[in-house]
Parts: C-alpha cells; sequence; structure tokens
C-alpha cells in the first residue's frame, strides 16, 4: 500500500467494549513503521466510557500516542424534528409527522441531545403508541419511555 501511496486506517466503532488486553495489542499494532512514516493509523470510536477506560494506568502507553480527540456534543433542541424525521424516512416511513411538537421538545429535554438516547425513546414512544392503536407520539408517550429508559434526564416538574 505504501508504493501506492495509499494509506492503511483501521476504524473501530463501540471502541469502549473492548478488553484492555486488545487495547493493548492496538498500541503494538501502532509501532509499525518506516523510517519515514506510521504504516497504520487507528481511528477509536466510542461512548464515554471509552476515554475512562484510556485513563487506566495499564493502557496509558496507548493513551500518549492519541494524535486527535474530539467528543461530539448532542444535538440541539431546534434539530431533534428533522433528527427524527430523517431517521423515520431511513426506516422507510413517508407518512405525516408522528411525533407533536411537544413530544419532539420533550424528546431533547428527555435526551439532553444524545442521539442514542433520542432513538431509544422514540422507539419506545412508538411502540406504546402503536399498542394503544394510535398514530401520534405525544408528551405523555415520551415520559414513559423516559421512566423506562436508563440513563435520560428528568428536568422541572414536568416529570414527576
Amino acid at each position: 500500500m505504501r508504493k501506492r501511496k495509499k494509506r492503511v486506517v483501521v476504524c473501530i466503532d463501540e471502541a469502549q467494549a473492548m478488553p484492555v488486553e486488545t487495547l493493548e495489542a492496538l498500541r503494538l499494532l501502532s509501532n509499525l513503521e518506516t523510517e519515514k512514516c506510521k504504516l497504520l493509523q487507528i481511528a477509536l470510536f466510542g461512548q464515554p466510557e471509552l476515554d475512562e477506560k484510556l485513563r487506566r494506568p495499564e493502557v496509558r502507553q496507548l493513551l500518549q500516542r492519541i494524535a486527535f480527540h474530539y467528543r461530539l456534543g448532542g444535538l440541539k433542541n431546534s434539530e431533534i424534528g428533522d433528527y427524527v424525521a430523517h431517521r423515520l424516512r431511513v426506516a422507510g416511513y413517508r407518512g405525516d409527522g408522528l411525533f407533536t411538537s411537544a413530544a419532539v421538545r420533550a424528546l431533547y429535554r428527555a435526551s439532553g441531545g444524545t442521539p442514542r438516547l433520542i432513538n431509544i425513546l422514540a422507539h419506545k414512544s412508538l411502540l406504546s403508541v402503536f399498542g394503544e392503536g394510535r398514530q401520534l407520539v405525544k408528551v405523555r408517550h415520551i415520559r414513559l419511555a423516559r421512566r423506562d429508559t436508563e440513563g435520560t434526564r428528568r428536568v422541572g416538574w414536568f416529570w414527576g
């Protein structure tokens, strides 16, 4: 690959789930280099737990080799409606909106804008609505989903 001026990049998603021994093996792979450049680039993607794991003393050498670190923030309140609509389109839905504007705001409050939590809450809310034989997600459905979902936020008197 080097002769063709191509880079080899290993992309690992959900890296927080990797055992410490595997992270150490990655560190050893990152040692592969010529006199002029590294032969292998490694990109780790993961949840905040990855940061915790990388701070452990036994993987400090890997942490020292990380050249770039970025933490992706949550979506803004104004982005939640478009995000949910996009996810529904990707899933094949082509009908009218399924979430009231108040429900979309409630999704933001409960999730803090974290896409994974938005997905879980929206999914549970849609199941609840389906179980009622209805088609429109309202705030009460988001509230029920939030009560059943670890890691969500309780904000204000509204959430009880």
